[in-house]
């Protein structure tokens, strides 16, 4: 059952950490969902080269069996992380969508 699906690296390995520590078992993993740009340097994505230098755009995943779920969200929710399962389709919503969306 999956109990963690977001682009947050640092959660996801605190969640990692904090079932491992209380036994439970676990898998996670992550992985890129985004389209690739096809094309020479106009393709290349401009958000690569600020100051921090490459964004990570990994959906990380964490899933645990249905009989454990409610005992690591408890695990979890003591140890102060909140884990989200975003959608598919929100995570790798298109950027000129999200600003649109934003309303700057």
């Amino acid at each position: 059952m999956l109990i963690y699906r977001r682009r947050d690296r640092q959660t996801w390995e605190k969640i990692k950490e904090a079932l491992n520590k209380e036994g439970v078992r676990f898998s996670a993993s992550h992985y890129e969902h985004d389209n690739i740009p096809v094309g020479g340097y106009s393709a290349m994505d401009p958000r690569n080269f600020g100051k921090g230098g490459r964004i990570d755009r990994q959906i990380y995943t964490v899933s645990v069996k249905e009989s454990a779920a409610q005992s690591a969200r408890e695990i979890l929710r003591s140890a102060g992380i909140v884990a989200e399962v975003e959608d598919v389709e929100s995570l790798t919503q298109d950027a000129s969508k999200k600003f649109k969306d934003i309303r700057y």
